[in-house]
């Protein structure tokens, strides 16, 4: 039996050692793609290289340069000290348990956006929930749950949309982050909670079959609680047909969604199909996402921004 455990401890052993050398082994930059993930433009990247030695890429067999994930830190952690006024000169000059220091002890006041957003980087491309905390929480202290999600946490996964959609983020890198964002929003929501009744205007929150990206919609579960509305929250890929039955047993005609993925578009014209032929034309949704931009109906009020939507459902208390 204890040849069997070692032998069983071993192979999961190696199999985690080819798991991790098969994620870290495809972790490799451009230059253009740490232009996009630093905001320091690929010119300054390269007088940075060369002058002052800050950081330094590696050749393919043919000669091109990449750039691993340590690079990619490391220039985070440099870029958001430059941003914080510190001159270039003086950063070269700093050792790296210097520049770490200096980094862990800037405070994330309001207007520190741009060092907060690069520590979150650093923490999804490390997978570090501890380093996520450490920006997350003293923001929430200062700011407020909304204000957090609205003025760091939105800008962020804006800017991790971009890099998903040109492959410098990878799946566990984004699923990690995502699902840490979704277990906050998940608790604050939780802590809204409070018995609704008759009087409560009734909001139906749903994702068309084909659409995961739960976290925009999470969020406005989180608001339209804040506003005393009775949410009901159906979640990712709903069914058009189980959409309606929901609706007409609430006596709902109040929607809001969010259609990202591409994949989803089909499934969201079906289902407002259906809901206009099952509840009329009073129906009114209220929908995000760059794939309704060419779609065009009375019914449906696009979400151009957080604040608008506020608005909106502000006014419809």
């Amino acid at each position: 039996m204890r040849v069997i455990l070692i032998v069983i401890v071993l192979t999961l052993e190696i199999n985690l050692l080819l798991i991790t050398s098969l994620f870290y082994t495809v972790a490799s930059y451009s230059i253009k793609n740490l232009e996009k993930l630093t905001g320091v433009k690929a010119h300054t990247i390269r007088i940075w290289e060369q002058r002052y030695n800050l950081i330094s890429p590696q050749r393919t067999g043919t000669n091109i340069r990449f750039y691993t994930d340590e690079e990619v830190k490391r220039l985070l952690k440099i870029a958001a000290l430059y941003n914080q006024g510190m001159k270039i000169s003086k950063i070269a000059s700093m050792s790296e348990e210097a520049i770490n220091e200096y980094i862990l002890n800037i405070e994330l006041h309001t207007g520190n956006e741009h060092v907060a957003l690069e520590k979150l980087t650093i923490a999804m491309i490390d997978l570090n929930e501890e380093h996520f905390l450490s920006v997350f929480n003293p923001c929430i202290e200062e700011r407020g749950f909304k204000n957090t999600m609205i003025q760091l946490i939105y800008p962020f996964l804006q800017k991790v949309g971009v890099m998903w959609q040109v492959g410098d983020v990878h799946p566990a890198q984004e699923h990690f982050i995502s699902n840490l964002i979704r277990q906050k929003l998940i608790a604050a929501i939780d802590q809204l909670y409070t018995p609704k009744t008759e009087s409560d205007p009734k909001v139906i929150l749903f994702l068309p079959e084909g659409e995961l990206h739960e976290l925009g919609l999470l969020f406005y579960s989180f608001l339209l609680q804040e506003m005393n509305y009775h949410v009901i929250y159906l979640g990712q890929s709903v069914p058009p047909e189980d959409l309606v039955t929901v609706a007409k047993k609430y006596n709902c005609q109040l929607f809001v969604t969010s259609v990202i993925n591409p994949a989803a578009i089909n499934s969201f014209s079906e289902t407002m199909s259906l809901l206009h032929s099952a509840l009329g034309s009073g129906i009114r949704l209220y929908a995000a996402g760059s794939q309704l931009d060419h779609m065009a109906s009375p019914s449906i009020h696009k979400i151009p921004n957080i604040q608008e939507f506020i608005q909106a459902f502000s006014r419809s208390v």
